[in-house]
C-alpha cells in the first residue's frame, strides 16, 4: 500500500518535464474551492505530501496531448451514489486486480494517468512496531501510472485518481514493505496515457 507521497507541486518544471499543458481553468477553479472550503479542498501548495482525500496534479491524455489537472488520491467511482467508506482502499489499485475489480475494470485501458512524486511513504513492521519509512530514487522524479473517474451529482463534480501498486523490488521487500507504486519507462508514458480505448 502507497498511503502518501511527496508530490511535485511545480507546474511549470511538470510541464516541461513531460511537454503536458496546464488546463489553467481546472486550478483556478480548484484555487477558489479551497478558498470556500479548505478543509475538504486543500491548498495544494501548502500540501506537497498529499493522503487519500488530498488532490494533486495528475497528467492525462486529452485532445491528442498530455495536459495537467487537479485530481483528488483516492478514487469516488462514478457509480458510487456516497462516498464509499474509507476502510476500503479506492487509493491504490492493484496490479492483479485492474481486469476484475468492480473500482478498476471500467477505467483500465480507457482513463488513465500519471502522478509525479518525489518521495513515498510507508509504514513497516520493526521489532514488533510499526515504522514509519520513505522510499527516494537516486534521481529527482518518480512517476506512477493511475486510473481515475469522475462523478457527479449534477451540483458537485469529483475527479480522481488511484496510484497502481505491484509487488516491490527487492530493495524495498527488503526494507519490510509487500507493495510499491508501479515504476512506469518514459518511453511508455504515452502508451499507457492514450490507453487502446480511451477517447483519442
Amino acid at each position: 500500500m502507497c498511503f502518501s507521497a511527496l508530490v511535485k507541486q511545480d507546474l511549470k518544471l511538470i510541464s516541461q518535464r513531460f511537454g503536458a499543458s496546464v488546463v489553467r481553468a481546472s486550478f483556478d477553479d480548484y484555487e477558489k474551492m479551497s478558498e470556500e472550503n479548505p478543509k475538504k479542498y486543500k491548498k495544494m501548495a501548502e500540501h506537497p505530501r498529499i493522503y487519500p482525500g488530498y488532490y494533486a496534479p495528475l497528467i492525462l491524455w486529452e485532445g491528442g496531448r498530455r495536459v495537467i489537472k487537479p485530481f483528488r488520491y483516492r478514487l469516488r467511482p462514478h457509480w458510487a451514489e456516497k462516498e464509499i467508506p474509507s476502510k476500503y482502499n479506492l487509493f491504490n489499485a492493484r496490479l492483479d486486480a485492474l481486469e476484475t475489480r468492480k473500482s478498476w475494470q471500467p477505467l483500465f485501458m480507457k482513463q488513465h494517468g500519471l502522478l509525479v512524486f518525489e518521495r513515498f511513504f510507508e509504514w513497516v513492521e520493526r521489532d514488533g512496531k510499526k515504522t514509519l519509512i520513505s522510499f527516494a530514487p537516486d534521481h529527482e522524479l518518480m512517476w506512477a501510472p493511475c486510473l481515475w473517474d469522475s462523478w457527479s451529482d449534477g451540483t458537485e463534480t469529483i475527479h480522481s485518481f488511484a496510484m497502481i501498486t505491484t509487488d516491490p523490488p527487492p530493495e524495498i521487500s527488503e526494507m519490510g514493505h509487500d507493495r510499491c507504486p508501479v515504476f512506469l519507462k518514459e518511453e511508455l508514458i504515452d502508451t499507457w496515457l492514450k490507453a487502446e480505448g480511451s477517447k483519442k
